[in-house]
């Protein structure tokens, strides 16, 4: 826990090193007023509508024997994990861990980790090829001027990778594809592959634990397809609400401190240029990568001056919350699932 919240203190100190280089006219403007109020509520509103919407997924994908709450505990935990382990792995193991100190089966809980990541990923693709659609390469302009930030070499850099976004769309989409091929398709391919991985030295140890979980994997995927296309598209449409709300975060906060007129479609669609710049760092929870390129991409549409502050507050509801949250509810839960 302690090293993605000393990554990103460290980033938060940039930051505020950044705000100490500014002219804090900009800043002093800033009071609690009833506009602010209703924007911080509105943010409230997206981190609860993203949350709900993947607590009814978990709920769904286990058949709703899990309690609501039991379903809430899970999600907080897994965002938590995500948050203190790097980025690109998204917090797949204390997910795992997670539903198996709930008592669901190995197979089951890998088969439920895949089919989150096929809906992420698809819903990921269908919203950026839907963006790129009604703005085509404009999606990807990031020639405005961002005032003093335009002198910051890490402006400069994120801001350059703005026109390769394409390529991270292509990865998940090929992600998205070989998942759906393995849960839907050929389950019997991905039998196979831990099969194979169980034949390796210094892990056939394990061979028996790993074959009980590829019969798992077979049967869950079996009792997956047989839900039907119905059960899938309920899923997507959650998942999408889920990563919309996660998304319009950006165009609250952004709302509440413009630097004039914007196009809600454009900060909306830079959200999607940003995450795929946050799927590749190694850091935990993206931490650093993901304050600064959240700034270098948004600036433009922030009042010169407050971008490194709207950062530290977008920072705040999707990062720092799931870090307290997690540390509250993680004793509690070690202590009722500890003997399993």
């Amino acid at each position: 826990m302690l090293l993605p919240i000393g990554i990103t203190l460290l980033a938060t100190a940039y930051l505020i090193y950044l705000l100490s280089k500014v002219d804090y006219a900009q800043v002093a403007t800033i009071t609690l007023t009833s506009h602010l109020v209703s924007i911080l509520l509105l943010a409230v509103g997206t981190v609860f509508i993203r949350d709900a919407a993947y607590v009814y997924r978990m709920w769904e994908l286990n058949d709703r024997k899990l309690s609501i709450a039991k379903c809430v505990e899970i999600i907080f935990l897994w965002e938590f994990g995500s948050s203190v382990t790097p980025a690109s792995f998204g917090g797949v193991s204390m997910a795992f861990l997670i539903l198996y100190k709930e008592g669901i089966k190995p197979g089951k809980a890998t088969s439920i980790l895949m089919l989150c990541s096929y809906l992420d990923n698809i819903a990921f693709v269908i919203v950026f090829g839907t963006l790129y659609l009604i703005l085509g390469h404009h999606m990807f302009d990031l020639s405005a001027t961002c005032g003093n930030l335009d002198q910051l070499s890490a402006v400069k850099a994120f801001r350059s990778v703005g026109e390769y976004v394409w390529i991270g769309f292509l990865a998940v989409a090929m992600s998205g594809m070989i998942l759906g091929f393995s849960l839907f398709i050929r389950p019997q391919y991905a039998v196979s592959f831990l099969n194979k991985i169980a034949q390796i030295k210094f892990i056939n140890r394990w061979e028996k634990q790993i074959h009980h979980i590829s019969v798992d994997i077979m049967h869950t995927s079996i009792e997956f397809q047989n839900k039907g296309t119905g059960f899938v598209i309920k899923l997507l449409i959650g998942t999408t609400i889920s990563w919309c709300a996660r998304y319009a975060l950006a165009n609250v906060l952004i709302y509440g401190f413009a630097s004039g007129l914007f196009d809600n479609l454009d900060v909306f669609a830079r959200q999607y240029v940003h995450r795929v710049i946050v799927i590749i760092p190694a850091t935990p929870g993206g931490s650093g990568i993901a304050e600064l390129s959240f700034m270098a991409l948004n600036c433009e549409f922030i009042k010169d001056g407050l971008a490194p502050i709207v950062t530290l507050i977008w920072r705040g509801f999707n990062f720092y919350f799931y870090i307290i949250v997690g540390i509250v509810i993680l004793p509690k839960w070690l202590a009722r699932v500890g003997k399993i």
